[in-house]
């Protein structure tokens, strides 16, 4: 008992993550152990009691077909060996227009009968001569085979068999051979000797001895790729010879339907050969010890989830009571009674979570109370902000005073400045919107200029070359006339010479480029970069640079900052916005 109790104390201190974990591989563990066990001595039970079964049988099958086929390949050696069928052919070989020709044939026709009937599985017997042809049983058509072909391949034999069933003999079977002059060993051709072979039966009694059941088995041989048994195609071509098996059988699905299939190349001939068995027929059995397999794996698997169910409902009803005291805390009403839990000495997640939750609550009621003094203050900075805002109008209002003045005296400098100073702050503190049209940006920079052209007279030249088609396009505010003011205080401020600063606006395929580009001064290399990283000191309008960058990043993706680059002499500017930044007409 003392080791229960420690084990399920342990147990209760683990984290949850390997709690479930070991929950739900224990419960697969069970299910995959009794599913692998039961169907793998399922498959390899059938499997291999059906491949030693038949196998054995097939092996029979293959021994008497092969066993016909060199009774008959021995039949042909004493059939082109035979003195009467090597004399017949040898006169119509010296003397084809001879008198006599008719009777050579008639007695190697003669002699073809004794061997005709020597074998049951014999069609035809046939002697093909350059000039004749002599058949013994059915009759050899040039049209059924290729006697041009055949003919090549036995003399590649040089005297041997060859055992041919394709596409140059219509698929029909053929013992072929040379037949050469053995008088004193001339070994001149003499013809080529055909015994055609009725395959059909050959099998069908092979298989009917061995006891196998046509309507449930299927015997296929191939030659080359080419069905050659039986006459007409059971599957597709190469059908079942795409069929990857690993042994020497295998279960696999054609045409919708399971086959076993034992596949393996005879001896005596290059073919090979295919002993296919519809497996659904023999499958009762393996239905049945399936279905018992299938039956304990439900029931390991019910009895799994129960287990897991008791498990999780005991884990998380402490999760459940922790629900019910974030409601609580929230003021929700909860009538259902909750038995109260003490978690202080709990190590796992679950214990944590209760006691900081509990941490959690005091601070929130700390910071509520942090929170009301803090609104209080705020509401009086609101009222002192509310109090500030009488100060621009008093700006303003002595901006219009100095301007009267400037009239009522005739200088009109100083009017213009005036003016053009309230036009810059109203800008800067009275418009609320970040992007404003084109139109109104190029108004406050007029206002700036302005104020710029009475200081610095003729030797300031502003050029604009901005079409009025784009006056619609929204712009941050204010982002413009910095990028002057650079160009001012880096080409004017510490020299006397002329400055000319020409701002231009085109556009490209996705974007609208505004250059802003100035005599008198060029960039160091990477200017913002070393702004950044305080290398270099700004001057003048350097965090104006910086700001405006950030904002057209912020606006438009990374791909929209500010360019800087020297080009003939002067320093450029770009100011990068892209398309479909228009202002929407009313």
């Amino acid at each position: 008992m003392d080791c229960l109790r420690k084990l399920l104390c342990y147990y209760a201190n683990l984290p949850l993550k390997k709690k479930i974990t070991v929950i739900v591989y224990t419960s697969f563990l069970f299910l995959g152990i009794v599913f692998s066990v039961n169907l793998s001595k399922l498959t390899n039970y059938y499997d291999g009691d059906m491949y030693q079964t038949n196998a054995q049988l097939l092996d029979n099958v293959i021994s008497n077909i092969e066993a016909e086929m060199s009774a008959i390949c021995i039949m042909s050696d004493y059939i082109i060996a035979d003195n009467v069928i090597q004399k017949s052919l040898t006169l119509l070989m010296d003397s084809p227009d001879n008198y006599k020709a008719a009777s050579y044939r008639r007695d190697a026709y003669e002699a073809l009968y004794t061997y005709m009937f020597l074998n049951d599985y014999i069609s035809s017997i046939t002697l093909v001569t350059d000039n004749d042809v002599i058949t013994m049983g059915d009759f050899l058509e040039k049209k059924e085979l290729d006697f041009d072909e055949t003919a090549r391949q036995a003399a590649d034999a040089n005297g041997g068999n060859v055992w041919i069933s394709d596409k140059s003999t219509n698929y029909a079977t053929f013992c072929v051979r040379q037949v050469r002059q053995k008088k004193y060993l001339n070994l001149r051709k003499l013809g080529t000797l055909y015994v055609k072979v009725n395959l059909d039966k050959i099998i069908a009694d092979a298989l009917d001895n061995a006891g196998y059941t046509p309507d449930i088995t299927e015997f296929i041989l191939f030659h080359e790729g080419d069905q050659i048994y039986p006459e007409k195609a059971v599957y597709e071509q190469n059908q079942i010879l795409r069929k990857n098996l690993a042994e020497n059988y295998g279960i696999e699905t054609i045409d919708g339907r399971k086959k076993f299939i034992i596949f393996g190349n005879m001896n005596y001939v290059p073919w090979n050969y295919y002993y296919l068995r519809d497996y659904n027929q023999i499958f009762y059995q393996a239905t049945q010890v399936k279905l018992t397999a299938v039956f304990l794996t439900v029931f390991f698997l019910i009895s799994s989830i129960l287990f897991t169910n008791i498990i999780l409902k005991n884990i998380f009803k402490h999760l459940d009571y922790l629900i019910y005291k974030m409601k609580e805390f929230g003021g929700e009403p909860v009538s259902k009674s909750v038995k109260k839990y003490n978690y202080e000495g709990r190590m796992d997640e679950i214990g944590r979570l209760h006691r900081t939750f509990d941490e959690m609550t005091k601070n929130v009621k700390t910071l509520r109370d942090e929170n009301y003094d803090k609104q209080l203050l705020l509401k009086d900075a609101t009222i002192k902000m509310l109090e500030q805002q009488i100060n621009p109008h008093f700006l303003y209002n002595t901006l219009d005073t100095i301007n009267c003045m400037a009239q009522v005296e005739g200088n009109e400098e100083i009017s213009t400045m005036v003016l053009s100073l309230g036009n810059l702050f109203r800008a800067s503190i009275m418009q609320q919107k970040e992007l404003i049209p084109l139109e109104e940006e190029l108004e406050f920079l007029n206002s700036y200029i302005k104020i710029q052209k009475i200081r610095f007279k003729d030797r300031l030249q502003i050029t604009f070359d901005i079409p009025a088609k784009y006056n619609e396009i929204l712009v941050p505010k204010l982002s413009i006339q910095p990028l002057v003011e650079n160009a001012l205080k880096h080409s004017m401020e510490f020299s006397f010479e002329p400055c000319e600063i020409f701002l231009t606006l085109n556009e490209k395929s996705d974007r609208y480029l505004l250059k802003v580009a100035n005599t008198g001064s060029l960039f160091e290399e990477d200017l913002l970069e070393k702004i950044r990283l305080n290398t270099l000191k700004p001057l003048g309008s350097g965090v104006g640079l910086m700001n405006i960058d950030s904002r057209l990043r912020l606006l438009f993706g990374e791909e929209f900052g500010l360019s800087f680059l020297n080009q003939d002499n002067q320093a450029i500017v770009l100011l990068q916005i892209p398309k479909g930044m228009e202002k929407v007409k009313e």
